[in-house]
């Protein structure tokens, strides 16, 4: 067992007990009492309304700037119209969710297509779940009858997430709780929520670093050896906001992504999968210092078994590698770098000394943001350990998996023994 962990940071803790326990009771609230639960809701959102109206109002006659009254009067309006007509909610609710869905109907559609272009397992479980979310998509948009019936089934799910939570906070506590890694489904976060994760990571860690405070957060454990690290990256531009995760294992970072630019399709959503193999004591400065990210890092102590079983699964994925080579590489332009500072292999090619490869066949031939992603092709390292993150073929992002190391760490005997922050400047 991992026990050198240390002391429980009861701050994090009790975080995490209270969130679980506001879910569970509220999710109970929403199975037995859901009209109730939707009047309430209402009222507060009128409540908002009408005082940032009377706010917006104070502030026109205090400072008589004509868009704070025009935008009392919208917001007075508005509070009017849900006044007298508070269906709204229910039927806005239900449309954004059905839109949700058909979204994610249409990411599983792609996906399919994908695997069946590249001969790859599992079709039928993808067409079954493109028809399921595409009917619960469709059936929530064209009926606004059912308000009970979606409450009812958030309530459920709300219910068994606070139950999980109150469970790895329980774990968290007992020294003598005995934590293994078995893989399973976990219950997670909605996918778009846990894609703003990362974000509010970096936010909370740039919060602290501008009051010159210490890091608190920033913990590691030296007497246990960490033989598999895991990064997720954050950046403040774009898509750098939903984060990148790779791992590194005997001093060698491994991450997946689109990197080929003449592969892009679908504002770079979707393209060649390209795995790198890089230095670690290269690539950290080179994420910081120059891609601007912070790296959030988690390190996992591995049983002799568990090595055994991983390096294994790395030659596996080494005998379906490919050498490709970046355009620094294809011009031999190594005297003149600077020409393709725009390119990022060649960018990372000639900082590291990274080397790129494509896959030969099968799973991650293709990229594909909202499916075979870098968390998707983590996961099947960490899978293969027994890493509980699987779901049922919702979409797996980089914050998916900082919300679940982060609760691993948590845990007294987990796996997972140290993390460390890698801030940028």
């Amino acid at each position: 067992m991992y026990n050198d962990k240390p002391q429980v940071n009861w701050d994090e803790l009790i975080l995490d007990m209270l969130l679980g326990l506001f879910m569970a009771i509220l999710g109970f609230l929403m199975l037995f009492v859901p009209q109730w639960i939707y009047t309430v809701f209402v009222d507060l959102i009128l409540v908002v309304i009408a005082s940032q109206s009377l706010l917006l109002g104070v502030r026109f006659f205090r400072k008589k700037q004509k868009i704070d009254l025009i935008m009392a009067l919208i917001t007075f309006l508005f509070f009017c119209v849900l006044f007298n007509h508070q269906s709204f909610p229910q039927i806005l609710f239900q449309i954004v969710f059905g839109i949700y869905c058909l979204v994610s109907a249409l990411a599983t559609l792609i996906q399919l297509l994908i695997n069946i272009f590249n001969q790859v397992k599992g079709k039928i479980f993808l067409l079954i779940c493109t028809f399921f979310y595409m009917g619960i998509g469709i059936f929530l948009i064209l009926s606004h009858e059912e308000l009970k019936v979606l409450i009812r089934a958030f309530g459920i799910y709300l219910i068994l997430l606070g139950f999980r939570a109150l469970s790895d906070a329980s774990q968290c506590v007992n020294p003598l709780t005995k934590v293994e890694w078995k893989r399973k489904v976990r219950l997670t976060f909605p996918a778009l929520l846990c894609a703003f994760f990362p974000d509010w990571a970096l936010n909370a860690v740039n919060s602290v670093l501008e009051s010159g405070e210490p890091i608190e957060w920033e913990q590691k454990e030296g007497r246990v050896s960490t033989d598999l690290r895991v990064f997720v990256h954050i950046g403040p531009y774009g898509l750098q906001k939903v984060g990148h995760i790779c791992f590194a294992y005997r001093g060698i970072v491994y991450s997946y992504g689109n990197y080929d630019q003449a592969s892009f399709r679908f504002n770079q959503t979707l393209g060649d999968g390209v795995l790198f193999k890089a230095p670690v004591q290269d690539y950290i400065p080179n994420a910081m210092e120059v891609e601007n990210n912070t790296i959030f890092e988690y390190g996992i102590a591995l049983s002799k078994s568990q090595k055994a079983v991983l390096e294994a699964e790395l030659k596996s994925l080494q005998s379906n590698l490919v050498r490709w080579y970046c355009l620094l590489e294809q011009e031999r332009g190594y005297r003149h770098p600077l020409d393709y500072q725009e390119d990022y292999p060649s960018r990372l090619h000639a900082k590291t000394g990274a080397k790129l490869y494509k896959f030969k066949s099968g799973k991650f031939k293709s990229y594909w943001a909202l499916g075979d992603n870098c968390a998707v092709f983590t996961d099947r390292m960490l899978g293969c350990l027994g890493a509980d993150i699987l779901s049922m073929r919702g979409i797996i992002s980089p914050g998916t998996y900082l919300d679940w190391l982060q609760k691993e760490f948590l845990k007294r005997n987990s796996p997972v023994v140290s993390r460390t922050l890698h801030a940028r400047s």
